[in-house]
């Protein structure tokens, strides 16, 4: 089954939604900084869970999907690039065109699905991870960790729970889950 138009026939949206903002030049860091303000809220956000398939066919257009995630090609090594400050809407952007596999998870980290869920939930969470290039058998995107600059109660409580099989996790100041 395919993804693209299940997602697009579910949210009533084409593949590149444009009430979604473009990614900002200026990405802060996972390690406390402040994430810039949340960006509109996707439609994807209010759609059932896609289909899962037997196997995910990704879209292999690195070369549209390395500017979404704020890569570019001297940020690979070994053919991996890491990237972060990934938003709600951009997630939903690399789910709708099918550069990130909605039930792939980063070993015990939840779903990708779920973790976007959890942004949908949290537009002030961001979310970090890398890619791999087109040149290797393993292309992908990966989800491994999110973090908010700043957490209130309800983002306490919800990470708390949401993050219970990260390998590491913070909620005090700031929140930072991050899955191995």
């Amino acid at each position: 089954m395919i993804l693209l138009p299940l997602l697009a026939s579910a949210t009533g949206c084409a593949a590149a939604d444009p009430a979604v903002a473009p990614r900002a030049d200026t990405a802060p860091s996972a390690a406390g900084a402040t994430p810039s303000a949340p960006a509109e809220r996707p439609r994807l956000c209010g759609a059932p869970p896609p289909a899962e398939a037997d196997e995910f066919r990704f879209n292999r257009d690195a070369a549209r999907r390395d500017p979404l995630v704020g890569v570019t090609p001297a940020g690979y090594t070994g053919g991996i690039a890491s990237f972060d400050d990934l938003d709600v809407g951009e997630l939903a952007e690399l789910l709708e065109l099918r550069f990130v596999d909605p039930y792939d998870r980063q070993n015990a980290a939840p779903t990708v699905w779920e973790i976007f869920r959890f942004l949908c939930a949290h537009p002030d969470v961001r979310a970090a991870g890398y890619v791999v290039s087109l040149d290797r058998e393993d292309y992908r995107t990966s989800i491994e960790s999110i973090y908010a600059g700043r957490i209130d109660a309800a983002l306490s409580a919800d990470a708390t729970a949401f993050c219970a099989t990260a390998e590491a996790i913070t909620v005090e100041n700031h929140l930072e889950c991050f899955w191995d």
